[in-house]
């Protein structure tokens, strides 16, 4: 059976835990889920030495260039702090069919807390998968429990979920179907 394909790249070391919860929840929605481990680096040209912080459209536009492979969707997952102009930080992006989530933030370390494993992997669950739905068309959703709602900060990030809403799985659904239908 042809599945939608989803590539993930991580960009920094995570503990195997976390890809392997990653893979598993992707999975569930019926894609096939593939990982590139090999050690990739960030374009130096990315970084703004004055905010301190990586350019998420120089990244994607950098890495758009090297990585044509037959996916629907490329997610890397950098364990850096990204930005977009307007924003003082972003938890990810994404243009086209690619996509970036920054990790950095995402830390309980961040904000003066006790590290705590099972929280960052969740939210790194939740930020891979609102990014993937942004890959796939979808917007953000008014629905506070779904995975893609928007979030200003990590408040909001830990009260959305992990899934998508009714209405988004639907659109996710029609998505897969013509796809599908294409091949």
């Amino acid at each position: 059976m042809i599945k939608m394909k989803v590539l993930l790249i991580p960009l920094s070391n995570f503990e195997k835990s976390i890809i392997d919860e990653l893979i598993t929840h992707l999975s569930s929605y019926g894609f096939e889920v593939d990982i590139l481990l090999e050690r990739k680096f960030l374009p130096i040209s990315a970084f703004n030495w004055d905010r301190l912080q990586f350019d998420a459209e120089k990244i994607l536009k950098f890495f758009r260039n090297i990585y044509d492979f037959n996916y629907n969707s490329i997610i890397f997952i950098a364990d850096i702090d990204g930005y977009v102009d307007n924003y003082n930080f972003i938890f990810g992006l994404s243009i086209e069919r690619y996509a970036i989530v920054f990790t950095t933030r995402l830390r309980e370390e961040f904000y003066n807390r006790k590290p705590n494993l099972l929280i960052f992997s969740e939210r790194i669950i939740k930020e891979v998968t609102h990014e993937l739905g942004h890959t796939l068309g979808l917007r953000h959703c008014n629905n506070n429990s779904c995975v893609m709602k928007f979030s200003n900060n990590i408040d909001e990030v830990d009260k959305k979920g992990k899934y998508f809403c009714e209405k988004c799985r639907y659109k996710i659904n029609e998505k897969i179907s013509k796809y599908l239908q294409q091949k």
